[in-house]
């Protein structure tokens, strides 16, 4: 096992039973590897260390003030959290970018079909089929980013607060 894979298992001991295969896999390379064995009494020792500090108590009457008033400032600003909320829903694409990739959907679909036939793992792959192939991933990776990047356009155009970035000139 790698480094990486006992040190896993030795921060998953800590918190759930190893089986006795997992726990002689861990000895077994911390035998021989002294980076283990330091990763391994470092954990300890902090695990140690969390378990011996005491356990901070919150009064209750500071819990239920805290609560209190982040209620208040929140009921106090709905315009701020609708602002907050506009900016991190995201927008429905425009229509007029699914009309656009309609037809390039349709027209690999049309393509494609007949030339699905011809393909075959055994074979070699025709020029036509190449180019088949080429159009379904060109299409598929233009039909998976071009509503990203409307989005990130749309996103440009705003500053922080949702504001066109025009308005702000002014």
């Amino acid at each position: 096992m790698r480094c990486k894979d006992i040190e896993r298992l030795i921060i998953d001991s800590s918190d759930e039973d190893l089986s006795q295969e997992e726990l002689n896999a861990i000895e077994k390379h911390v035998a021989r590897c002294a980076s283990c064995v330091r990763f391994r009494d470092d954990f300890e020792k902090i695990r140690m260390g969390i378990k011996s500090m005491p356990q901070l108590i919150v009064p209750l009457d500071l819990a239920q003030k805290t609560r209190l008033r982040i209620r208040t400032e929140l009921s106090m600003e709905p315009a701020a959290t609708a602002k907050i909320d506009q900016l991190t829903h995201s927008e429905p694409i425009p229509k007029y970018v699914w009309a656009a990739l309609l037809p390039l959907i349709i027209l690999t679909a049309i393509l494609i079909v007949p030339i699905f036939k011809e393909i075959r793992l055994d074979q070699t792959l025709t020029f036509r089929s190449v180019v088949a192939l080429t159009l379904i991933i060109q299409n598929a990776v233009m039909l998976l980013f071009a509503p990203i990047l409307i989005r990130r356009r749309h996103w440009k155009k705003q500053d922080i607060r949702g504001i066109p970035m025009d308005a702000n000139a002014t």
